[in-house]
């Protein structure tokens, strides 16, 4: 019996040592967007032209890479922007609070997962320099729309990077 017992024991703890090599050694992908052209400046808008066309553009940049977790804010303009790029990976859309939601514990959730997060000017560089523990990178102009920010984190090694798409 007593050796069932240990048998049973050392799998465990050879199954969870396993597991945390493989959450070490995944490499977790963060891309953020900002929401396309706004319509107008009422408190809730959705896209103009504009931002339709831009929602398109980032579609197709998105196209060919994977996406494993789709993260928006509740405005009409962050959903509009995001609703084609969830329909064309199948993918459901999870809605965060910005007032709570936190990127470390994002990360932690969805270890060796390429998730993409769809925010504002104001909350997308202030996350990222809260995470990285710097500041980075300055609030997006509010005539800015087609920064591209990209987090890897593979490990203890965390690579940022931001470009720049028309």
């Amino acid at each position: 019996m007593k050796s069932i017992v240990m048998k049973i024991i050392v799998s465990l703890l050879l199954v969870l040592v396993f597991q945390q090599t493989i959450t070490q050694s995944a490499t977790t992908t963060l891309y953020f967007i900002r929401h396309a052209e706004k319509a107008d400046t009422s408190e809730n808008p959705e896209l103009s032209a504009e931002g339709i066309k831009r929602s398109v553009r980032w579609t197709k940049l998105f196209e060919k890479k994977t996406i494993d977790i789709l993260y928006t804010t509740l405005t009409r303009r962050a959903q509009m922007t995001f609703s084609t790029i969830a329909t064309s990976k199948q993918k459901d859309m999870i809605f965060y609070d910005l007032s709570k939601f936190s990127l470390k514990e994002t990360i932690e959730k969805h270890p060796g997962k390429t998730i993409l997060i769809v925010g504002h000017n104001n909350t997308i560089p202030k996350q990222i320099n809260a995470f990285l523990g710097e500041e980075i990178h300055q609030q997006i102009d509010e005539n800015e729309f087609g920064n591209l920010y990209t987090i890897t984190i593979k490990g203890d090694k965390i690579e940022h990077k931001l470009t720049h798409h028309k």
